[in-house]
């Protein structure tokens, strides 16, 4: 019989050429050598291989039968926790390894014992028999339920992960766009419903629920195309391979109190830090962040960040962005700035980004740049 390749086998078999460059790329390329992108290299491979694995279990001739049950190579647990030590060590690379995060590779040893008993029938030459084959395949697909449902469980902490890394993103920077990982959060969102369905297709297995293999392969489609497009971001995206800011919120630049109640000089330390706003304007610096201030202030980071909060209500990236909108409503009606370009005004005040100015500038005054300018300008 001719093996007959449709276009979702040509997308899978595309999927795992895809996923095996995407993870050598990431491991051999000097400037991408981190530990998360070891992570997501081992999770690009676990899922290039599944696409592989499942491509050749539609051949009709006896290859089909040693893929589909004698096959050790792939272990559906590495997912998991090369998804979660990912984002773990992409958020926060300065993470130290412990001994408890061992156990997230407990499944992964258990299945591998299941799948190299299974393939050692095979080494014997033996086949096997239809009670064993049974047995074994419980076991087998209890395993990759267990790791379905696990998967869930870690994309779970790895949204709050994020959610945690863009509070304090914010509460470092007033520039977060090239930093932030929102984008992630929404394709773990959708990794989410693939996982509820993979969840689903591993049930069938059990002859519950009624899957064909494609569906199966769409559902192992889907996933592999999001991991894809994580692996594409992290080669294109520059800026995320720098010091993230975990390592500046853990900067101490003086002996100042850190503790939930601010000192008996916190007015002082609060005038001291409108005078630099109001008369040394230091927002106009585009690369004002939290260490750049603190220096200026003579404050620790965590402290000076809590002057921020209680005083003004507000994070960083709101404190520092909200003088940077007063200042150009200022420049606006100014004269001297009246041949400027909006964009170049902002620019004078501090914005780096125009996405950043635009979406501020509306959320402040709820106006657009040009709109507001236009009205401005009507009324003069």
């Amino acid at each position: 019989m001719v093996y007959e390749l449709s276009i979702l086998n040509i997308l899978i078999l595309f999927g795992a050429i895809q996923g095996f460059l995407l993870a050598m790329i990431l491991v051999t390329t000097e400037r991408l050598k981190k530990k998360s992108n070891y992570f997501l290299a081992i999770l690009l491979c676990s899922l290039a291989l599944l696409n592989f694995l499942s491509l050749m279990e539609m051949r009709p001739d006896g290859l089909r039968s040693l893929f589909s049950q004698y096959h050790p190579f792939f272990i559906v647990n590495l997912i998991p926790p090369a998804l979660y030590f990912f984002i773990r060590y992409l958020t926060d690379p300065s993470y130290e390894w412990q001994s408890r995060d061992y156990l997230f590779f407990v499944p992964v040893f258990i299945e591998l014992i299941g799948r190299f008993y299974r393939f050692s029938f095979y080494l014997r030459g033996e086949l096997l028999s239809e009670a064993t084959s049974y047995d074994i395949n419980i076991v087998i697909n209890s395993i990759e339920l267990f790791a379905g449902i696990f998967c869930i469980v870690l994309i779970f902490l790895c949204v709050r992960s994020l959610k945690a890394y863009e509070k304090s993103l914010r509460e470092n920077y007033a520039e977060v766009e090239t930093r932030s990982l929102t984008w992630l959060r929404k394709i773990l969102v959708a990794g989410l419903a693939l996982s509820f369905f993979w969840i689903l297709v591993t049930i069938s297995d059990y002859g519950f629920i009624p899957f064909s293999m494609t569906m199966a392969q769409l559902c192992l489609l889907g996933l592999s195309i999001l991991i894809y497009w994580v692996g594409y971001s992290m080669i294109i995206r520059q800026e995320l391979l720098e010091t993230p800011i975990f390592a500046i919120s853990n900067t101490k630049v003086s002996s100042t109190p850190e503790t939930s109640e601010l000192s008996t000089k916190a007015e002082e330390y609060y005038s001291q830090l409108i005078s630099l706003m109001t008369s040394d304007k230091v927002y106009q610096d585009p690369n004002l962040n939290m260490t750049v201030l603190s220096e200026k202030t003579g404050l620790s980071n965590s402290y000076l960040s809590q002057i921020i909060n209680q005083k003004e209500g507000k994070n960083f990236f709101d404190f520092i962005n909200g003088y940077r909108v007063k200042d150009v409503q200022e420049k606006i009606i100014d004269p001297k700035f009246e041949h400027y370009t909006i964009l170049a005004i902002a620019q004078e005040a501090g914005f780096k980004s125009k996405s950043t100015f635009n979406s501020f500038f509306k959320k402040t005054t709820g106006q657009t740049p040009s709109a507001y300018r236009k009205e401005v300008k009507s009324k003069v």
